[in-house]
């Protein structure tokens, strides 16, 4: 509420008034994208897996986020957009803002249900409440201080959260290695076989699909761009990027450390390690003393947290922008707060709702991926600037979302994702060289 006191518009909400410096931007971007997942998912399908349970978070992550920082971050502050509907809006017409505040919308509350469905299950854990009192209970924190705090908020909250899950999971490594003797000891005493990155009966589509799903998320996503949309300078959105890029990827390797080397720790510990998600929570309860537990506990909600706001901020930044903006294209600033606001609250109770489905974390976080990814191939060459067709546009994107609806969710193909990315891109320019040759013809008939 203190950080955001100070809001008089929707850009005030939304983008911090653009005032975030590279700090800022950095570590916010590092705590928006290690969310809960990147702790129980990460190190359970490493210990489950070896380093093929690593191959998404972090490494693919990083690399999306390595993306923004190269690529989109510089080209996309300089316009001035609050989101990435706006810029397609510029490029491509409102037809295409339109779709595209839609897919935004979907991935973002599917992020945001992947978070409060791991912060209701560590509430229903730690107080032996049912998961849906938790649910109620986690979905009414988050939308309250989003509510009030908007992105300033968000990112004074995410740089003490992330210090905070920094702080928590070195702790916990270093309980590891002094349980195994030592680093040289636990090194030794890890099986040849999980120094692999392929998983064994997996295809190439399998492995390429991985890793690009994760990626074209990434870079394309509207709540890591929000937070360099909201800084200072072109440049300050690039340097900031790339410091998110790299404490992601430092503190991501910990989670990693976890899977590979505790799994060994084991009949020393004399308790039994759970499997998947349940893995890093059966650690830590062997390794932490009692009064420590809290730490670990504080370092799970943080990873929601600073995840959960900025997913719902995503929402409220497209239903305002492209949807209520449409509709009251005179409104004032305070109007335009006040709908990003009642946005918000739209936004938390909807992907309650999906949370309540019960889906896996690990599931939930990729659908999102491959909901956002949608968009990718028109961001991408609207940014290239190589063809500014508002059919080409939207064709890709119907195109995609239908070929991602019918072979991934209806079929369940392998592959679907890109088939999906091979059909935008062949339909973008399918249409983008009809609509030239059509133009050459009837400059030619004039």
């Amino acid at each position: 509420m203190w950080a955001g006191r100070g809001a008089k518009s929707d850009a005030d909400y939304l983008v911090a008034g653009r005032s975030l410096g590279t700090f800022a931007v950095g570590m916010s971007l590092f705590a928006t994208w290690f969310a809960s997942e990147s702790l129980i998912a990460t190190s359970g399908e490493v210990a489950r897996d070896g380093l093929a349970g690593a191959r998404a978070e972090p490494f693919a992550y990083a690399v999306g986020i390595l993306a923004i920082a190269l690529y989109f971050a510089h080209r996309l502050r300089s316009g001035g957009f609050i989101t990435i509907a706006d810029f397609l809006r510029d490029r491509f017409g409102p037809r295409t803002e339109g779709i595209a505040a839609i897919v935004i919308a979907l991935s973002a509350t599917t992020w945001s249900a992947a978070q409060l469905f791991a912060f209701a299950t560590i509430i229903a854990g730690a107080s032996g409440v049912d998961f849906t009192t938790g649910l109620i209970g986690a979905t009414l924190l988050v939308m309250t201080y989003t509510l009030f705090g908007g992105l300033a908020g968000d990112v004074v909250t995410d740089i003490v959260q992330g210090a905070i899950i920094i702080v928590a999971i070195i702790i916990l490594f270093a309980l590891m290695v002094n349980a195994a003797g030592g680093f040289g000891p636990m090194w030794d005493a890890a099986p040849p076989t999980i120094w692999t990155f392929t998983a064994p009966g997996e295809s190439w589509i399998d492995r390429v699909e991985l890793w690009l799903i994760p990626i074209a998320g990434t870079m394309v996503s509207q709540e890591a761009l929000s937070r360099t949309l909201a800084a200072k300078s072109p440049e300050v959105a690039r340097r900031g990027a790339l410091l998110g890029a790299a404490i992601y990827l430092a503190a991501g390797l910990v989670p990693v450390s976890l899977g590979l080397f505790g799994p060994q720790l084991a009949p020393t510990l004399g308790v039994t390690l759970g499997a998947d998600e349940a893995y890093l929570p059966s650690l830590a309860n062997a390794l932490f003393p009692s009064w420590l537990s809290i730490i670990f506990t504080g370092a799970l909600v943080s990873a929601i947290l600073s995840s959960v706001d900025s997913a719902l901020l995503a929402v409220s930044a497209v239903m305002t922008e492209s949807g209520y903006r449409r509709l009251a294209p005179n409104a004032s600033p305070l109007a335009m707060l006040r709908a990003a606001r009642g946005s918000t609250i739209c936004a938390a109770a909807v992907a309650a709702v999906l949370a309540a489905q019960g889906e896996s974390l690990r599931n939930l976080v990729l659908d999102a991926g491959a909901i956002a990814a949608v968009l990718a191939v028109p961001i991408i060459v609207g940014l290239t600037g190589w063809s500014r067709s508002s059919r080409a546009a939207l064709a890709a994107i119907v195109v995609q979302v239908g070929v991602l609806g019918v072979l991934d969710y209806g079929l369940g193909v392998p592959g679907a994702f890109l088939w999906m990315i091979a059909a935008g891109a062949a339909t973008f320019a399918a249409v983008a060289f009809a609509e030239r040759r059509r133009e050459g013809l009837t400059a030619t008939a004039r």
